[in-house]
């Protein structure tokens, strides 16, 4: 039986990301471990030598490093990701509960960025060397330049302590609300499914102003690669001969031109799922909000090294799973590229 040319492929690209994911663990882990602090001593800072050498015991930390890793990916492959020092729970239950408040603000983040950062990469390509396009480029290099920990704290100190104009940034939902009944595990879905429209509103503007400085580091990649993209598309035969035949600037630019440049767009867009989770971590602790990267930010101060480790391998995955997607969207995206695996 022939195996078809994609599914060897998909095949090839999914055995390449697991040996990734190997290597990214042992760093991980290895790196964990070169952490200055101890993680007894940062916990139980007045014991004795022999309590923390006991304690020590008692973890495992006191052998090799090659063990400690063969034992900590015996128990990731079983499902266990180990125990947190710091909670005092395993790192599955805090994961549960931090993960789906990491994927609310990314999802709202990228949207955001999306939504804006598109148009002014069309704006820019379609007027480009008017003054649409200088504006365009300007907002860009603005959205570019502005760090977002110095932006969060910005906005917060404006916004919320001298304006009063959004709530008080103190996680996902203010005390006065009760959190819905987990379903998806976002609280402003979960909320309007249970029909609790003022919690959904209520998260929703808590929402708001860390998926902005979230979100404000996806529109400048995606406006970049857009115009680019669009650019070199709105040059080929194609449109120029689509031009001649009368049709539509709206659709050559919406349709034709935009389909033609979806595969650097789409590109950028699994390389901006990196750095979506890396700025996750500062936004998170600006504005306490209770997910991944705080999480990890946490464990890192207090060499808490079970969750740092399955952090740092969360996010490794996500990235290998989304440059995985990005690689087989196009044989969808290109039929170019679909005819020649199917040859």
């Amino acid at each position: 039986m022939r195996i078809p040319p994609l599914t060897i492929y998909i095949i090839r690209r999914v055995a390449i990301s697991l040996v990734v994911l190997v290597g990214v663990s042992a760093i991980a882990f290895a790196m964990s471990y070169l952490l200055p602090s101890d993680p007894v001593t940062s916990r139980y800072p007045d014991i004795t030598d022999a309590q923390r050498a006991e304690m020590r015991a008692q973890m495992g930390l006191d052998q090799p490093l090659v063990v400690q890793y063969a034992r900590y990916m015996e128990s990731v492959f079983r499902g266990d990701f180990g125990k947190s020092f710091g909670t005092g729970n395993t790192v599955g239950q805090d994961l549960a509960i931090r993960i789906p408040a990491t994927l609310e603000l990314a999802v709202f983040g990228i949207v955001f960025g999306i939504l804006v950062g598109l148009p002014m990469g069309i704006l820019g390509a379609v007027y480009r060397g008017s003054w649409i396009d200088h504006v365009m480029r300007v907002s860009n290099l603005l959205a570019q330049s502005i760090p977002a920990f110095w932006l969060g704290v910005t906005l917060i100190f404006w916004l919320y302590f001298q304006l009063r104009v959004v709530p008080s940034p103190i996680g996902r939902l203010s005390p006065m609300f009760t959190a819905p009944v987990g379903i998806t595990g976002f609280y402003t879905l979960d909320a309007m499914l249970a029909g609790r429209w003022d919690v959904a509103w209520a998260a929703f503007r808590q929402l708001l102003l860390p998926a902005f400085v979230l979100g404000l580091g996806v529109v400048s990649p995606i406006a970049r690669i857009t115009r680019a993209a669009m650019s070199d598309s709105l040059k080929e035969d194609y449109i120029t001969f689509g031009r001649a035949l009368g049709l539509k600037s709206r659709q050559l630019i919406l349709g034709d031109a935009f389909r033609g440049a979806m595969i650097p767009i789409v590109t950028t867009l699994g390389f901006i799922l990196a750095n979506v989770l890396a700025g996750a971590a500062i936004v998170e602790t600006v504005f306490a909000w209770p997910g991944l990267g705080r999480y990890a930010v946490t464990a890192i101060t207090t060499s808490d090294m079970a969750p740092v480790s399955t952090c740092i391998l969360l996010i490794a995955s996500s990235v290998a799973v989304a440059n995985l997607l990005v690689d087989i969207s196009y044989a969808f995206i290109d039929p170019r590229i679909r005819n020649e695996y199917a040859q």
